[in-house]
């Protein structure tokens, strides 16, 4: 519990206000396009292939943050409130490197199957719904550190956790229907791609992070 009123815990939600204000600042549109990613993938298509690198490592860094906090309230839970700087460290290393392997799979299977577009397609979409988590979450989990002297993390933090949880199955269900997978001419693949990218990698996931601590 001490790490969430660390100074360095809010430098980090400090840095992620300064990131997520200078995306709105710079394109409102942007950003009113994004809130409406549930609905449709105007943003996914319109922005994604002309970003820069920078922003695209600035995006990366802001998201590995939320997703890392949001992981350690799972963490904090079924570690009995126990939660240091180290742990973190560790969260914030594991999910790195998941994202980064999950990329290099997405692309490997592009070029196995010759349809690089359609890897880059779903990486765009991934990509764009943990952007759009980590935004609707970030409110959140200021509420949540801040109010009350961040007692709530104690008693709440999982169910935080779970709801994110909830809202990315239901978005990833959006973009294999937008990717055409529940279609039954392509289940051979789509069985290849939910065992690659789905399944197998998430599992992995669950099981370190119970070993993490």
């Amino acid at each position: 519990m001490a790490f969430y009123l660390n100074d360095i815990y809010t430098v980090l939600l400090f840095c992620s206000t300064i990131i997520f204000a200078t995306f709105i600042f710079i394109d409102k549109t942007r950003f009113l396009l994004l809130l409406e990613y549930g609905m449709n993938q105007k943003y996914s298509l319109m922005y994604h292939r002309k970003d820069s690198v920078i922003y695209r490592l600035l995006i990366s860094i802001n998201t590995i943050i939320i997703l890392s906090i949001l992981t350690s309230f799972y963490i904090i839970d079924i570690n009995n409130g126990i939660m240091s700087l180290y742990i973190f460290i560790k969260i914030s290393f594991l999910l790195t490197s998941f994202y980064c392997i999950k990329i290099l799979i997405i692309r490997f299977l592009g070029i196995i199957f010759e349809n690089l577009d359609y890897a880059k397609k779903y990486y765009y979409n991934y990509s764009t719904s943990l952007l759009f988590l980590s935004l609707f979450a970030f409110p959140i989990i200021l509420f949540v550190s801040y109010y009350n002297n961040g007692l709530h993390i104690l008693y709440i933090s999982k169910y935080v956790f779970f709801i994110y949880l909830f809202i990315y199955l239901i978005l990833k269900v959006i973009i294999l229907n937008r990717l055409n997978l529940f279609r039954i001419s392509f289940i051979f693949y789509n069985i290849l791609y939910l065992c690659a990218l789905e399944v197998i990698p998430y599992l992995g996931l669950l099981e370190l992070l119970e070993l993490i601590y």
